[in-house]
C-alpha cells in the first residue's frame, strides 16, 4: 500500500496537515502556490476584455510599479511554502499553476517573461519534482503531469466568440503540441507496465467539478476546466487524475467507465485529502477527504465549499 497525501491550491497559505509524516509516502500538489493579491485586477481586465472588447492587462490596471511589487510578495509566498514542503523529505510531486510565474513571452512587462517558477520557486528544492509535460517513475506508479492552464486549452462554446482566427489557430497549435507530448508519455507508461497517476492543475473540463460558482468571476456559471486532461482519461484511463483551479468543488468524480477517479483536491492550507492505492491489485483502496474550513470530514463522498 503507498499513501499520498493530496494538498489543493494554497495561494501562498501555509498548508496544515491533518494526517501525521508517518500516514503518507509522498506528497501531490496541482500547483498555485503563490499568492493572488494582483486577482482584482486580472478580472477587470478579463471583464473588459469579454464584455467590452477592450484589451488592457492587469498590470496596466493595478500601475506598474504597484504590480511589481505584488509580484515580488507573490513570490516570496510562494517559496515559503515550497520551501516547507521540501523540508518534509518526502518526495512531493507537482505541476506549476497559473499563479506560479511560469514564463509568458507575449507580455508587455519584461519582468513578467522570466520564468520565475523554474529559476526561483524550485530552484535548488531535490525533494520538489516538477512534473508539467513530464513523467517520474516512483515504485510502482508513472507520475504525469499538465500545469499551469486555467482553462480549456482551445475555446469551449460560446467563448469561440471572443477569439479571431489567428488568435485560435495559435491555441490550436499550442493544444495540439501539449496533447503530442503527453501522448508519447502515457504510452510509454502502458509500455512499462506502471500504474499511471495523472497530475494536472486543472481539473477536467464539463464534469461536476470544473464549474465556476463565483459572482465576482467574469466566468461565473461556466464549465472552464482542462479539455486536454478530460481527454486523455477518455483515451488513457489513467487510475487517478487529480487536479485542483477550481476552488468551489472539492472531492472525486468517476469517469471513464468507472476506471479513472477524477480529484479536485480543493482550496487553501485546511484542506487535505489522502490517497490510498493498493499497488498489487492496482487500484485505489481508499480517499479521505478532510476539510477543516467546513468544520467536518467527508468520507469517500463530494464535498462542496
Amino acid at each position: 500500500m503507498t499513501k499520498f497525501l493530496i494538498i489543493g491550491d494554497l495561494h501562498g497559505a501555509m498548508p496544515k496537515f491533518y494526517f501525521k509524516p508517518r500516514d503518507f509516502d509522498a506528497i501531490i500538489a496541482p500547483g498555485d502556490f503563490c499568492s493572488d493579491a494582483p486577482r482584482k485586477y486580472m478580472f477587470q481586465s478579463l471583464k473588459l476584455w469579454l464584455n467590452e472588447k477592450i484589451d488592457i492587462e492587469w498590470y496596466d490596471l493595478a500601475g506598474r510599479r504597484k504590480a511589481v511589487k505584488m509580484l515580488k510578495k507573490s513570490l516570496r509566498d510562494g517559496r515559503r511554502v515550497l520551501e516547507f514542503l521540501n523540508s518534509l523529505n518526502k518526495p512531493v510531486f507537482i505541476t506549476p499553476g497559473n499563479w506560479d510565474w511560469t514564463s509568458h513571452s507575449g507580455e508587455h512587462m519584461r519582468v513578467l517573461r522570466r520564468s520565475w517558477y523554474k529559476n526561483y520557486l524550485i530552484k535548488g528544492l531535490k525533494n520538489i519534482h516538477d512534473l508539467h509535460l513530464k513523467a517520474k517513475n516512483w515504485k510502482s506508479f508513472r507520475f504525469i503531469g499538465h500545469g499551469i492552464t486555467s482553462g480549456p486549452e482551445y475555446p469551449q462554446g460560446r467563448d469561440i466568440k471572443n477569439y479571431n482566427k489567428k488568435e485560435l489557430n495559435k491555441r490550436k497549435k499550442a493544444y495540439i503540441k501539449n496533447v503530442k507530448k503527453l501522448s508519447k508519455l502515457f504510452n510509454e507508461a502502458k509500455r512499462k507496465g506502471k500504474i499511471i497517476v495523472f497530475l494536472t492543475h486543472n481539473i477536467p473540463y464539463n464534469t461536476k467539478l470544473d464549474l465556476i460558482n463565483n459572482k465576482l468571476s467574469p466566468r461565473h456559471g461556466q464549465h472552464f476546466g482542462s479539455v486536454i486532461a478530460k481527454e486523455a482519461i477518455k483515451k488513457y484511463k489513467p487510475l487517478a487524475c487529480i487536479g485542483g483551479h477550481m476552488h468551489e468543488h472539492f472531492g472525486k468524480q468517476k469517469m471513464a467507465s468507472g476506471r479513472t477517479t477524477a480529484i479536485n483536491a480543493g482550496f487553501g492550507g485546511r484542506v487535505n485529502t489522502l490517497l490510498e492505492i493498493d499497488e498489487d491489485k492496482g487500484r485505489i483502496k481508499s480517499i479521505r477527504f478532510v476539510n477543516k474550513d467546513r468544520r467536518r470530514e467527508i468520507n469517500g463522498k463530494v464535498g462542496r465549499k
